[in-house]
């Protein structure tokens, strides 16, 4: 599975990459704009911090063609790509979840799905603003909480569960420490430039 990101890490590596440059796995909603969301929070909390980010499609084979310079690769993907082709050792791909049915849904199903095939995906709860919601967001934490039950119930497994909350004192920002430990779960690519180093490595 991994020749022909060990073939697009090499190509990279041509471009005279700063190493590390870590890759999170989005994973596509199929019925909301719920990863939509995660992804736009991910990009503004990350060039708060000087990061430079950038959305990628497709499978990693045409990173090299398709995708730009960037500090954080955010692949979104749909959770059947993501499980075809996301590293055993690549960290822990993420899932939007809302409070709204039909994100609980959505995020079930692409929990499921990862977790068959071997991963143990994130859960990332996106909580309302500060300014609608006094202290932590009720409907939020049922929500988790339902999806951890169904979770344990049905695969015997419950997911970790993050929410990425909003700060009106700075901007309505992520909270920086769940934007810290979404890097911590990042796939690190080691792109050195020495040919053997050139395959990724967590």
């Amino acid at each position: 599975m991994l020749e022909p990101i060990r073939d697009q890490a090499a190509g990279l590596c041509a471009w005279h990459w700063r190493a590390p440059l870590r890759v999170l796995a989005v994973v596509a909603s199929e019925r909301t704009d719920a990863a939509l969301e995660l992804l736009w929070w991910l990009r503004r909390g990350y060039a708060d911090w000087g990061l430079d980010s950038r959305v990628i499609e497709g499978a990693p084979e045409r990173w090299g063609e398709d995708a730009e310079l960037a500090d954080v690769w955010l692949w979104h993907a749909p959770a059947a790509a993501v499980a075809a082709w996301w590293p055993a050792a690549g960290g822990h791909p993420l899932v939007a979840l809302r409070a709204e049915p039909a994100a609980l849904v959505d995020g079930y199903r692409s929990l499921k799905h990862l977790r068959r095939a071997g991963f143990a995906p994130i859960a990332v709860a996106l909580s309302a603003p500060a300014s609608h919601v006094e202290g932590p967001d009720p409907a939020l934490a049922a929500a988790c909480a339902a999806l951890a039950r169904t979770c344990q119930r049905h695969l015997q497994w419950a997911p970790a569960i993050w929410t990425l909350g909003y700060d009106d004192a700075v901007g309505a920002t992520p909270t920086e420490a769940v934007l810290a430990r979404l890097l911590d779960a990042a796939w690190t690519l080691d792109l050195t430039g020495d040919e053997e180093a050139a395959a990724p490595s967590c």
